[in-house]
Order: C-alpha cells, then structure tokens, then sequence
C-alpha cells in the first residue's frame, strides 16, 4: 500500500535524488518546501511541466563558503553537487501563478489551488 501512494505524489526517476521536500496544503494553496541550506537561490531552477514540478540546482564551491588553508576532510557528507527533484503536483493548481522564496536555507514555492465549480448542464428534450 505504502508504494501505491508514493507512486501518485512523488514521480521517481534515477535523477530523483536530492534534498527532502514537505508538501502540505492550506485553504487557498499548495506548498512545497524544500531544505537547501548553503545554496545561493541564483543556482536553483524551478519548472513545471504538465503535472509535475521540477526542482533542480547545482551547490558550488563558493556556496559553501569554506575557510581556504590547509583543509583536510576526514569525512565529507554534505558533498552534494547537483540535484535534480521531480515531484507531481497531486491537486489542481494555478502553475502560471506560482511564487517561490528563499529564506535561511528553505526555499518555498506556493501555488494557488483551482477552486472547483459544479456546472449544471440543461438535458433537452426531443422528440421523435
């Protein structure tokens, strides 16, 4: 059951591996949040395609803004370089009115949800 759901929010693809994403609703938008601490928001790219949103960036040397001297790392862990996330957008959203923002190390993208409308559609009569 646990793989039937993932498989309708997350699109995975080998690229698929980066930084963990939150989604989450509230009463007029999506919300996708995303931990990118050190990332200077001008390498970052956002896109949507159809259905799903595409989150890709590159962390450069100078985005970590480490010391220069005589480093030597015993252990490297945060050594991502670029990344690539495809996410489906699992509600109807307005995508041309997107936001994204970048504050300490989160970058969040909204997009406002379609408000659904009932149509009501005559049935006419004919005749024979």
């Amino acid at each position: 059951m646990k793989n039937v759901l993932k498989g309708l929010f997350y699109y995975e693809a080998e690229t698929c591996t980066g930084p963990p994403i939150d989604i989450y609703e509230t009463g007029d938008d999506l919300v996708f949040e995303v931990d990118l601490p050190g990332i200077d928001p001008t390498n970052l790219s956002i896109r949507v395609y159809e259905d799903l949103l595409i989150i890709e960036g590159i962390m450069t040397d100078t985005d970590n803004e480490l010391p220069s001297g005589g480093l030597k790392y015993l252990c490297m862990e945060r050594g991502l370089k670029e990344f690539r996330r495809v996410m489906k957008i699992p509600v109807h959203v307005n995508t041309v009115a997107g936001d994204a923002f970048y504050s300490n190390g989160v970058m969040t993208v909204k997009f406002p949800k379609l408000k659904g409308k009932l149509i009501k559609i005559k049935i006419e009569r004919i005749s024979k």
